[in-house]
């Protein structure tokens, strides 16, 4: 009796809180009530508050009648659980899955093998009216939660903090050339095709090969460059590989770059003498965020230790391509390479 007790003091506990119910435990009540305890007593013994006893009684009572007509209430563990099971089934919607299986699979597989976001996956999916029945992406990562998908939170490179805190600008450091400052505002705003971000990423304690990268700021395109070393003329070196790619259009497309502080784009201006050069605030990185971002993606397939010289133009490649393909929420769900080749044929070039 006494472990039947425990068992009937956990479940109502849980029901409580978690909606779990066990109805060969809350027959004790019952049964206590037709022995005539005093409910005080009942939830004393079952170690339950008074008020969640109540509610229990409340539920599971009908009114009955006797032979001679007259009526009288009475308790039954049955009756509590069938009107529980109904309300809980009035209280909330029925999942999805079954409705939107083929979405389901979908979503696992993109972020499984094409490393997606739940929201674009979502976005993409509804943009394109690729399935006649989809989840939003709230649910999607609830699921998720849940562990109900195959796919786990570890699986989203994504899902990630943005950090809040302001930044100070510190000016305890020369600006090599024209100051951010003196960026129109048409920059500024996105709101015209060519201006671009420049940064490099560097493997194992700066040594070695490095990612030249550049962001163009209005489609998120992005490029990737392996150069020798951190150094001016290496970065000289990929610049110019980059705009040889591009040919005689290379000046239309690349009207200004915006850089760091670091000693190895203090040449730009040379180097680049048809773009704008514009140089972001010491310890500011915030002021090249497209860059800062896709930086971050990246490194999810190069981790911070690596070393280049042996990563192929392929994997880069790669990389490159799998960035540029990933669609993007503010564009309604096109890609960068999307975005990117209308604005070249916008400007008469062909992609």
């Amino acid at each position: 009796m006494l472990r039947n007790l425990l068992t009937a003091q956990q479940c109502l506990r849980t029901r409580k809180i978690f909606f779990c119910y066990n109805l060969s435990v809350i027959t004790i009540i019952e049964q206590f009530l037709e022995d005539k305890m005093p409910k005080t007593q009942i939830a004393e013994i079952l170690h339950i508050s008074r008020s969640t006893l109540y509610k229990e009684i409340e539920r599971g009572t009908v009114v009955q009648r006797k032979s001679d007509l007259t009526e009288y209430k009475k308790y039954f563990a049955e009756t509590g659980q069938a009107v529980y099971e109904q309300n809980r089934k009035n209280s909330r919607k029925p999942l999805k899955m079954a409705e939107a299986a083929e979405f389901i699979k979908y979503a696992e597989e993109e972020i499984l093998t094409n490393k997606m976001s739940p929201d674009i996956i979502c976005g993409r999916a509804k943009a394109k009216n690729l399935f006649k029945k989809t989840v939003c992406t709230k649910t999607l990562y609830n699921y998720i939660d849940l562990g109900i998908l195959k796919v786990k939170n570890i699986d989203l490179p994504l899902r990630v903090k943005l950090n809040k805190k302001s930044r100070k600008i510190r000016k305890n450091r020369r600006i090599l050339g024209e100051s951010i400052e003196k960026r129109p505002n048409k920059i500024n705003e996105r709101k015209e095709f060519g201006h671009w971000e420049i940064d490099t990423i560097a493997g194992k304690r700066n040594k070695g090969s490095v990612l030249l990268t550049l962001d163009e700021r209005l489609t998120r395109k992005r490029i990737i460059v392996k150069i020798k070393s951190k150094t001016t003329e290496a970065v000289k070196d990929g610049l110019l590989k980059i705009y040889d790619n591009f040919g005689a259009s290379a000046p239309m497309i690349f009207k200004s770059i915006t850089s760091d502080n670091g000693s190895e784009f203090s040449r730009l201006a040379e180097t680049l003498p048809l773009s704008n050069i514009y140089y972001a605030h010491p310890y500011a990185s915030g002021e090249r965020g497209t860059n800062g971002k896709q930086n971050s993606l990246v490194r999810y397939f190069y981790p911070k230790g690596k070393i280049f010289d042996d990563v192929s133009e392929t994997s880069i490649n790669r990389v490159q391509e799998w960035i540029n393909n990933l669609p993007r929420k503010f564009a309604e769900y096109l890609t960068p390479n999307e975005l990117f080749s209308k604005e070249l044929e916008n400007l008469g070039i062909m992609s």
